[in-house]
């Protein structure tokens, strides 16, 4: 029979240097199953690859544009940012339209690099689990199935979000025969049901709770790694999607609601976590650097471990961030070449500005009452200094490398949060009010309003006050789209009509690459007849 070589990838910063490259698997290993699984050292680079293939897959701004620019929240620049087929509606009564609003942006609607970090979850699962025990320091071989089972999760869970129905693959693949059947034929698989997805998430995420434990501030691992409480924050949100689909297929959703409480009460009472201080730009800059006493769970991203990204060409900042030019010339601060937030959306993410101090420390310039980008053409905007932009990522290094005429050779120094703690403390109140208990989210609610500098909650409508302050903290971390599709939840006009959700349509199309390559996927069955492809 013959045996497939596995890769382990192995993620280095490819020079100081590096341009458009980042964070991507381009340096492998190719080891046979003969030689390798023999060690805990083998086992350790094994997970620690995985790791490195899911931080690829979601460095290039993935998250921000599927969980942020969807809402409509954001626009894009005059010159650049995100796509504006994120949030626009398409075009689908004329065929030869190319405004498809997500069908037309065939990249995101392609799934096999999220395979990839499964299969490599799959071998990792298959083989450390096979390996003997006396390899392994105490605690080490569970604490590393533990990360595995964790980042399967995590990565079968983004594909629950993003496409719903898809196919479920937990076996290592560990001869040719798995993949081609007897007559040569590439041996396919169909797609599974949005809720059998979900239920793999929660077996996973419960696996890796049982195996891991809590982490240890100021630990070296501390926020990068998987912990007990990271596995909670995983089993809090897959339960509530799981609620999510139940209720809308007419199924009782009580259990899993009651298993999210449980679930987030464990991270939040026991993980070790606190909530980051917000007295000033600093204090936030230094909570999205990283490993701070919210880090439940994110991507590292450090020059200085040979982990990070050109921010001109690539990642969150390219998009969102203004760069201080180096030559001193403010015209080339990319300030038309970055998302921002228009007027007209302001009111909705902090009604209580100016008393919301979250609105002058996340943003930059959220006074200005532009409605259009920022350009030198513009009628009426024309003015750098108005472009509302984030600041939550905008910590940056330069390039010691970079050319005389780079006036924006900046790496990124900023982590890219999965999950931290106001989040997961806010989606347990969401969880609470769900669970028939609104008044034990009403201390969570009023902590997180009294650190931004609000008044106490009085209003009447407890779920909607904990989806406002989700949306007033977690702006441009992925989460708010996934909410407002988790609680039919559409506050404004944008690209999400009644139909389409009703239709299913907050599932992203599956690319045309995908359908041709194996005949039993089909469509997203809102997007046949609206993609490009």
């Amino acid at each position: 029979m013959k045996k497939i070589l596995y890769v382990l990838a192995v993620v280095t910063l490819l020079g100081t240097g590096c341009k458009k490259d980042f964070l991507s698997p381009d340096q492998i290993d190719l080891v046979y199953n003969e030689v390798f699984w023999k060690t805990e050292k083998d086992a350790e680079k094994a997970v620690l690859g995985t790791y490195a293939l899911y931080r690829g897959l979601m460095v290039n701004a993935q998250l921000y544009n599927r969980g942020d620019v969807t809402t409509g929240l954001l626009n894009r620049g005059w010159n650049g940012g995100s796509s504006d087929a994120f949030y626009k509606p398409g075009d689908f009564a004329n065929v030869s339209s190319t405004n498809k609003s997500w069908g037309s942006i065939e990249s995101y609607a392609d799934w096999n690099a999220f395979y990839k970090v499964v299969a490599q979850t799959n071998l990792v699962i298959d083989k450390v689990e096979a390996m003997p025990e006396n390899v392994f320091k105490n605690g080490s071989k569970n604490k590393l199935l533990g990360e595995a089972y964790f980042l399967r999760a995590l990565t079968y869970y983004n594909i629950a979000n993003f496409w719903g129905n898809a196919p479920l693959i937990t076996e290592s693949i560990e001869s040719s025969s798995q993949v081609i059947s007897p007559d040569n034929m590439l041996i396919n698989v169909g797609r599974s049901s949005d809720k059998e997805i979900t239920a793999q998430v929660l077996a996973d995420a419960g696996k890796a709770a049982e195996l891991l434990s809590y982490g240890i501030p100021g630990n070296a691992e501390w926020g990068i790694r998987a912990n007990k409480g990271s596995a909670q924050a995983l089993q809090g949100y897959a339960n509530l999607w799981m609620a999510f689909l139940k209720k809308r297929d007419g199924e009782a959703p009580a259990e899993n609601i009651a298993a999210a409480v449980t679930a987030l009460e464990g991270a939040v009472t026991k993980g070790n976590y606190s909530l980051a201080p917000y007295t000033n730009e600093t204090a936030i800059l230094n909570m999205y650097r990283g490993q701070s006493s919210e880090a439940v769970f994110e991507l590292n991203i450090s020059l200085d471990q040979k982990e990070s990204y050109r921010a001109d060409q690539g990642g969150i900042e390219q998009i969102t961030a203004k760069l201080p030019p180096l030559d001193g010339d403010v015209t080339k601060d990319r300030a038309n070449f970055i998302n921002w937030v228009p007027y007209n959306r302001k009111e909705f993410v902090y009604p209580e500005y100016p008393e919301d101090r979250r609105a002058d420390l996340f943003w930059d310039a959220w006074s200005s009452i532009y409605n259009e980008p920022f350009s030198d053409v513009s009628a009426v905007a024309t003015d750098r200094n108005k472009v509302t932009w984030m600041k939550k990522f905008a910590s940056f290094t330069v390039d010691p490398a970079r050319q005389w005429n780079e006036y924006n050779a900046y790496f990124a120094e900023a982590n890219i949060p999965i999950f931290r703690f106001t989040d997961i403390k806010l989606l347990l109140a969401e969880a609470y009010v769900k669970n028939n208990n609104a008044p034990a989210a009403l201390p969570i609610i009023n902590e997180i309003r009294g650190r931004a500098g609000l008044l106490p909650f009085s209003g009447a409508d407890v779920l909607e006050e904990v989806l406002r302050q989700r949306t007033a903290e977690l702006i441009g971390e992925g989460k708010i789209f996934f909410d407002y599709v988790r609680n039919n939840y559409w506050p404004f006009s944008s690209a999400m009509t009644p139909d389409r959700y009703a239709q299913k349509g907050y599932y992203w199309p599956v690319s045309g690459n995908i359908i041709t390559t194996n005949k039993l996927v089909g469509q997203t069955p809102y997007w046949n007849g609206k993609t490009i492809w």
